[in-house]
């Protein structure tokens, strides 16, 4: 495994991966910018991952991989790794930036954040559900025929854009600088709550986050086993 995972990251991962991953989820410090839409970046990331690209080539890294002398569901299980080491290296940057981003908005008064300051713990529990949910599309889909990863894209980038615009729509208008909502709704049961409960809403998604990527691992090993290489 240890091996796989080296060429994952220096063969089958393109640089650009790496921009999609440390990059975008820098938008977050874009003051009024809706929160966790860098989050939605991380897609094309490892799309371009799943095309086994390296260096603007197409490697046929699949291929590849299974003719090497191991088990198909060890390939799944490597970029499955890769990828979640993807969406939470983009997690763990925008968690640093998010200090930095209540400061930039402090500093600007005419700025009105639709986004509490106590509510971001919520957002990651959110965004964390989301990527299981991407990753249960990509996974099943690709590996079912590991050729195209076409359709896994559009469907992945389109029901996660649905997912933020879920999260997105609970948020009503809210002012940051007097720390109240201006508008009811499911919001505060989401997000306007004792930040303890939001850990275990941290703690419910991470739990879900392993064991449905576990679920997705095991089905999409056995959709390789029966794929047409």
């Amino acid at each position: 495994m240890k091996s796989l995972l080296y060429k994952e990251f220096r063969l089958a991962m393109h640089p650009l991966c790496y921009v999609f991953t440390l990059v975008f989820p820098l938008m977050i410090l874009i003051p009024n910018f809706p929160l966790f839409i860098g989050t939605l970046y991380i897609i094309p990331g490892f799309t371009i991952l799943f095309l086994g690209a390296n260096k603007g080539k197409q490697s046929n890294d699949l291929f590849y991989s299974a003719l090497l002398p191991i088990r198909k569901k060890d390939i799944v299980k490597a970029r499955l790794m890769s990828v979640m080491a993807m969406e939470m290296m983009a997690l763990i940057m925008m968690g640093i930036m998010y200090p930095l981003k209540l400061v930039i908005e402090a500093s600007m008064p005419e700025v009105t954040s639709p986004f509490p300051t106590n509510g971001i713990i919520s957002g990651f529990a959110f965004a964390i559900v989301g990527y299981v949910l991407v990753n249960a599309i990509y996974f099943l889909m690709f590996y079912k025929s590991g050729r195209s990863v076409t359709a896994p894209t559009l469907i992945g980038t389109f029901s996660y854009v649905i997912h933020i615009l879920i999260f997105t729509s609970i948020l009503p208008a809210y002012d940051s600088k007097s720390n109240t909502a201006l508008a009811p709704g499911f919001y505060h049961a989401f997000v306007d709550i004792n930040p303890g409960i939001q850990v275990i809403y941290l703690a419910v998604a991470i739990v879900l986050y392993l064991v449905g990527n576990y679920l997705v691992y095991k089905k999409a090993s056995q959709e390789l086993e029966h794929a047409d290489l």
